[in-house]
C-alpha cells in the first residue's frame, strides 16, 4: 500500500468529480477574472464534465497504484503515459472543437 498514491488518488478523484458536477471551475482564478461576455460564450457544463472525467481518470490510476499490489511501477508508468497522451488529445480537441462555445 502506497499512502502517497492513495492520497493523490483521492485528491484527484474528488477534484474530478467536483469539476464534472460543475462545482470546480468557480474556484479557479482564471474563471473569476474572465469577463462576463466571454463566460457567456462558453458552454461550461459539458466542458467541466470533460475536464472532470480526465482528472478523475488520473485519480483512479493513482488509487490503483496505491491499493493494488499487482499494479507495479511498470504498469503505473504505462498508464500515466497513456493518460498524458489522452489528456493531450483532449486539450487539442477542446481547443479545435466548437462544441464548448455557444453559437
Amino acid at each position: 500500500m502506497n499512502v502517497t498514491c492513495i492520497f493523490f488518488g483521492i485528491l484527484f478523484t474528488i477534484a474530478g468529480f467536483l469539476f464534472a458536477c460543475g462545482k470546480g471551475h468557480i474556484h479557479l482564478s482564471a474563471w473569476k477574472e474572465m469577463p462576463q461576455e466571454e463566460k457567456e460564450r462558453i458552454q461550461i457544463v459539458p466542458l467541466c464534465l470533460n475536464i472532470g472525467e480526465v482528472i478523475a481518470l488520473n485519480g483512479i490510476i493513482f488509487l490503483m497504484k496505491g491499493c493494488c499490489a499487482g499494479f507495479t511501477n511498470h504498469w503505473f508508468v504505462i498508464a500515466m503515459i497513456a493518460w498524458f497522451i489522452v489528456a493531450g488529445f483532449d486539450v487539442w480537441y477542446i481547443e479545435k472543437s466548437n462544441r464548448y462555445y455557444r453559437k
